[in-house]
C-alpha cells in the first residue's frame, strides 16, 4: 500500500519543457550551432549522459570548452525564464488531494539544491512537503543515489512510496530502490510512448493522481 508520494518538480510539477527546448536551443547556438530545435526534434533525441544527447544534436564529439559554454548558456536561458513558467495543470489539486488522502509529500529534484528552494519559494509550495531535495553534490551521480538518500533522511520503506516523475531517469532510479513509479507524458522530454517502456505512464498530472490513489 503506498503511503508516501515523492515528486519530481521539472517536467511534472512545474511546466517547463519548453523552456528546456528553448535553453538548450540557446546552448547549441553559443557553439555555432542553429538547428531551429523543437520540441519534436528534442524528444526524439533526449538521452543521458546530456553531453552525448548534444553529440546528437551538433553531429559531433563536443570538447570540453564548449562543453562549459553550452552549460553556461542553458543556465542562463533557463533560469532566466522560470520564476514566470507555469506549474502543470492540477498540479495544486494534485498536492491537495494526496493531502486529504493521508499520503505523506515531498520532492526530489536534480536541480541545484538551492535553486530548487528557490523556485519552490517563489511560488509558496514548501509547506506541502515533508522534505525537498535538490542535487546537493553536483557530480552527476545518478537519481538513483539521490532518491536512496532521500529515502533514508525520511526513513521510509520504499515498497511504500511511489515517485511521480516524468522521465525514464525517474524509472530507473525507483526501480533501483524497490518503489513505484507513475510517469506523466504532458511536459516529459521523452515521447510517452518511450515512459511507458519503464514504467505506468499518462498523459495528464490528474490521471496521475487517478494511478496513485488507486494503489492505495
Amino acid at each position: 500500500m503506498v503511503e508516501h508520494v515523492i515528486w519530481d518538480w521539472n517536467g511534472t510539477l512545474l511546466a517547463d519543457v519548453h523552456a528546456v527546448v528553448d535553453a538548450t536551443a540557446a546552448s547549441l547556438a553559443v557553439m555555432g550551432i542553429e538547428p531551429g530545435l523543437d520540441l519534436e526534434q528534442y524528444r526524439s533525441t533526449f538521452r543521458r549522459p546530456l553531453r552525448d544527447f548534444y553529440t546528437d544534436l551538433v553531429g559531433r564529439p563536443v570538447d570540453d570548452a564548449e562543453w562549459a559554454r553550452a552549460n553556461a548558456a542553458f543556465g542562463s536561458h533557463y533560469l532566466g525564464v522560470e520564476p514566470g513558467l507555469p506549474l502543470a495543470d492540477g498540479a495544486t489539486d494534485a498536492l491537495g488531494r494526496f493531502a486529504d488522502a493521508g499520503l505523506g509529500q515531498s520532492v526530489l529534484s536534480m536541480l541545484a539544491h538551492h535553486e530548487l528552494h528557490a523556485t519552490l519559494g517563489r511560488r509558496g509550495l514548501h509547506d506541502w512537503f515533508a522534505r525537498v531535495d535538490g542535487d546537493h553534490h553536483h557530480d552527476g551521480r545518478s537519481k538513483a543515489d539521490a532518491l536512496a538518500a532521500h529515502l533514508d533522511a525520511l526513513g521510509l520503506d520504499p515498497a511504500r512510496v511511489v515517485l511521480v516523475g516524468d522521465t525514464l531517469d525517474d524509472a530507473a532510479a525507483t526501480a533501483a530502490v524497490g518503489s513505484a513509479c507513475v510517469l506523466v507524458a504532458e511536459h516529459s522530454t521523452h515521447h510517452e510512448a518511450d515512459l511507458r517502456t519503464a514504467a505506468p505512464a499518462v498523459a495528464t498530472l490528474p490521471e496521475a493522481v487517478e494511478h496513485v490513489l488507486a494503489m492505495r
